[in-house]
This record gives structure tokens, sequence and C-alpha cells, in this order.
């Protein structure tokens, strides 16, 4: 019974020639178990310096290298050993990213959850039509200026409020700074999460949207709607999604008008909405 529900999904789909719509769900999961591929135990090479990943300057090449002789798989970048030390005893101990650890499977989860691909590059899109690769391109490039960046940490001179958790921070305590906020506010390393999902910023990376902190994925999500089916956030007007009656678009008409909803159902572009694939309980 393992694989059952994607087996009985397959099933339904071949019998109302539905395949398109199959393929679209299961790519986002394991071809093997089934399972979501942020579940597995994947290395990340190319992700483990997120400002790399990002197309920003790195400050400093060798904190790889000393990330993975202080044991970790990432590290703040410019802390001494008994600083990281320091930063890490503030986090939950199932996220601090010590190598062969659930942390740092933890890190990789929220490196693919918080920084999806497709957000950051056009390349790794598959539904951005010709029409709207620009629209696309402006929504990154403003993005990049205006509200995404990475944080650092630093040793806090004056007493500081988290504006978290609202409880100050002692000088010469550890703080993480935004940049975009600037030099004078500060985070308890613990307290530097999305706004929305509540999970720590991976790798000290943010946007900032009225004022508050979110991960790129979340940020986005504020300002475009994503499609349910491929994750990749749509440009495309929302006529173009099924109407609120089909059964793959649940809500009122106006769900998706006033933002209050992030998520979209799959656009007719990913698959034709067919009145054939409208199921009934089996019976029993």
């Amino acid at each position: 019974m393992k694989y059952s529900c994607i087996r009985v999904l397959e099933l339904y789909c071949k019998v109302f020639d539905q395949m398109q719509l199959y393929n679209l769900i299961v790519r986002k999961t394991c071809s093997s178990c089934k399972c979501p591929r942020e579940s597995h135990d994947i290395y990340h090479e190319e992700w483990i310096n997120v400002r790399d990943m990002l197309g920003f300057d790195s400050n400093d090449d060798s904190n790889k290298d000393k990330s993975f002789r202080e044991g970790y798989s990432w590290v703040p970048p410019g802390l001494p050993s008994h600083k990281i030390a320091e930063y890490f005893q503030q986090l939950p101990s199932f996220k601090v990213p010590r190598l062969g650890s659930s942390g740092e499977k933890y890190r990789d989860k929220q490196l693919m959850i918080q920084l999806p691909k497709q957000d950051l590059a056009l390349a790794y899109c598959k539904h951005v039509d010709n029409i709207h690769q620009s629209c696309y391109e402006d929504f990154i490039n403003a993005r990049n200026e205006i509200a995404l960046d990475v944080g650092y940490v630093k040793d806090v001179i004056a007493t500081a409020l988290c504006p978290t958790c609202h409880h100050f921070i002692k000088p010469g305590s550890l703080g993480v700074v935004a940049p975009k906020f600037g030099d004078n506010v500060a985070w308890h390393p613990g307290c530097f999460i999305c706004n929305s999902c509540g999970e720590i910023l991976v790798d000290l990376t943010y946007c900032v949207h009225d004022d508050m902190l979110y991960c790129e994925r979340h940020y986005a999500e504020q300002l475009k709607p994503r499609c349910s089916g491929c994750d990749e956030v749509s440009f495309v007007p929302r006529s173009a999604y099924p109407s609120a009656a089909s059964p793959l678009a649940p809500g009122k008409p106006d769900d998706f008008e006033d933002g209050s909803f992030s998520r979209l159902p799959p656009s007719r572009k990913h698959f034709e909405t067919s009145p054939r694939f409208v199921t009934t309980p089996m019976r029993t």
C-alpha cells in the first residue's frame, strides 16, 4: 500500500487520458519512492555557497573549506571558531547543520524550499512564455535590487531590541544584521526567521517586504501567485486558470484577486481541464 495513492492517480489519468497531468504531478516527487524530493538526503554541491547561488560576490572564498573544518555544511562568514559555537548554541539542535546530522538535512531541505531555483533564473523555468519572459526578468531584477540580501552576524555593541521576540539583545551578544534594515537593527540568531513560514532563514538569506523578513519563496508569493502544479511564480493573467467551479480550483472566485491566496491551480497551459476528469467516489 506504500505507493497506492500514486498508482491510483496513474490509473485514473490513463483511463481519462490525462497523462500530462500525471507527469506534471509526479515530476515533483522521487521517481523511486514517490516521496517529496526535499525529503531525500541530497547533497547540493552547487548550493553550498548561497552567495554564489544568488550571483552575489563572495566575501570569503574560503568559507566553504572553513565550514568543513569546523564540522558544518555552513557557518556564518567571518566568525572565529568560538563565536561559531556560540551562534549555533542559540539555534534548535536539530537545525544546526553539523555534517552528517539531521541539521544538515534540514538545511538542504530549506535551501530547496526557501530558494527554489525556478525563482532565481529563467533557465530553470518550464512554463514562462516568451511574452512573459521580460516580466520575469523585471521581477527578478527588482527583487535583487530592493529586497534580496544576505545578513551577517556580529557582536552587538549597544543594547538592541529584537524585532521578532521584542526582547533585548545585550551588548557583547551575537546578533544577526540585515543590511536592508540598517546596521543598527539586530535579531537574535534564532529569531531571524521568515514572517510567513516561521523557519530560520537559510544561510541568513532574506527578502524584505513591508518592513518584514521573508524567505525568497514567500517574498515572491506576497507579490505574485505561484502555480501549485509546477511551483513556478505565475505571470499569466488569472483568466488562464480554471474557474473556481472546477474541482481543481477550490475557493471562491475572488480568492486570487486580493493576493490572499498564493497558490494557483495548474493553468490550462500545463494541462487541459476536461469535464471527463471529474471523478466520483468509488463504491464499496
